[in-house]
């Protein structure tokens, strides 16, 4: 049996790091600003930017975005070009668990923001490993919406981003429950959260389908410094010997 390759998803701000992750051989460009919290919208001229950058090298990789927090669509008057290459997008959902119907909530915004571009994104729902510090929903009630709505996937990921990392938070067990039940429903499942190097290992027996990293592809593994091809590829490398030789031996 050869199970399918993990892909690496790496979350870039700028051109320049556009460069970087993909000379370290990531899957998926992910476009957010770490500066902004963890699911942080980089600003409309950078998006312009990247879009332009990323037609002018005819980059083939999937892009996704992070549109920042629930919460903060619920005010927001003006809506922010969502350049026409981006094929996932999310949303976290920290700040929810008062909100009578955040499933409701969550569903026009999505509706909302749908409506203005004229087309449909494949959406991605965000569970936050740490989600009773985030007031959001669990893990499990997300996937369940997620299934209901008819998400493309789901991101496993941690709200807090200085301490405590997604294998400190969630169970094996858990995210193996997670996984299992999103896979029999035809979602794909990326995990995020301060990953790093040595996490690999203990995650390889479980079957995500992305793993993401940021701070790990940094340099001196900071978030919020530069993206490094060379950070990139030795994580590349790591999941490739961890996944493989764990599902091939």
């Amino acid at each position: 049996m050869n199970p399918r390759r993990v892909e690496l998803l790496v979350s870039v701000r700028n051109c320049e790091e556009i460069a970087a992750a993909l000379a370290g051989g990531c899957d998926l460009l992910d476009f957010k600003e770490p500066l902004n919290g963890a699911l942080g919208m980089v600003n409309s001229e950078s998006l312009q930017m990247i879009a332009a950058y990323c037609e002018r090298h005819n980059i083939t990789q999937p892009l996704s975005m992070a549109l920042g927090e629930l919460v903060e669509w619920q005010e927001r008057s003006t809506m922010p070009r969502i350049p026409s290459a981006m094929k996932y997008l999310k949303l976290g959902l920290s700040e929810t668990r008062t909100l009578s119907n955040w499933i409701s909530c969550w569903r026009e915004v999505t509706e909302r923001i749908e409506t203005e571009h004229q087309r449909q994104f494949d959406w991605i729902a965000v569970a936050y490993a740490d989600w009773e510090q985030a007031s959001a929903a669990s893990p499990l009630e997300v996937l369940s919406a997620a299934i209901e709505s008819r998400c493309a996937g789901l991101l496993i990921d941690t709200f807090h981003k200085q301490g405590l990392g997604l294998t400190d938070l969630l169970s094996m067990e858990m995210l193996d429950e997670l996984i299992q039940r999103a896979h029999r429903h035809g979602l794909k499942v990326a995990l995020a959260g301060s990953i790093r190097l040595g996490d690999l290992e203990a995650l390889s027996p479980i079957q995500p389908d992305i793993i993401g990293i940021r701070g790990a592809a940094c340099s001196e593994k900071l978030r919020t410094s530069r993206v490094e091809a060379s950070a990139v590829r030795e994580f590349r490398m790591q999941l490739e010997e961890q996944f493989h030789c764990h599902h091939s031996g």
